[in-house]
């Protein structure tokens, strides 16, 4: 457990993730291993569009979490379908493209990588919907032009008031999510037990 300026409390998924493999080895008897080749697969890869994250204080706290900022200034109150709502201070663009698959698992599944070309820390708000509520939303493009391709971020948002990731991160941060071919890890599992241990 980490404290965020402000005295709340949080969880960072670099403390939850030995925990939870150390869970799933004990009651599963989870046995895997990281591939030793990468393997092609389609992968989310961040770039900058027209940034728009504020240069973070040098002397300020690195964390991301989930709710609102030191300004309690909540989106999801006035639009409850913005189910999301990611803060991060003093982060670089390559920490935050790692913790997007965390925070976005239901559109991420592979890491993501950073070709922003951005450097230093910067802080960050970031609020869309799940995929569930943004599902269906997809770009009418004008007569002649080609469909946008998988993840393009020119994906507009749903009239109901969702907003997909990818929408989020281009409107919001200036930043593009765009999904290509490109070789990734991949996490082999060896063994796995279908009934967890007893407690």
């Amino acid at each position: 457990m980490r404290t965020a300026p402000g005295g709340q409390h949080y969880m960072n998924f670099d403390d939850v993730r030995p925990m939870l493999r150390a869970l799933l080895e004990d009651r599963f008897r989870l046995k895997a291993h990281t591939a030793d080749h990468l393997a092609d697969a389609d992968a989310f890869t961040l770039y900058a569009a027209n940034p728009k994250m504020k240069k973070a204080d040098p002397a300020s706290r690195t964390f991301c979490k989930e709710g609102p900022g030191p300004d309690g200034k909540d989106p999801r109150i006035a639009n409850p379908i913005l189910s999301r709502l990611v803060t991060c201070q003093h982060i670089t663009l390559t920490q935050f493209a790692a913790e997007l698959q965390h925070y976005a698992l239901d559109y991420i599944k592979t890491p993501v990588l950073n070709l922003t070309h951005l450097d230093g820390g910067y802080d960050l708000t970031l609020s869309y919907s799940d995929r569930r509520s943004a599902r269906g939303v997809v770009a009418t493009p004008p007569p002649g032009a080609a469909p946008p391709a998988p993840g393009d971020a020119s994906t507009p948002s749903d009239p109901n008031g969702a907003i997909s990731l990818q929408d989020a991160l281009y409107k919001q941060l200036g930043l593009k999510l765009v999904m290509e071919k490109r070789p990734v890890p991949m996490l082999v599992i060896d063994h796995l037990e279908e009934k967890p241990t007893d407690n």
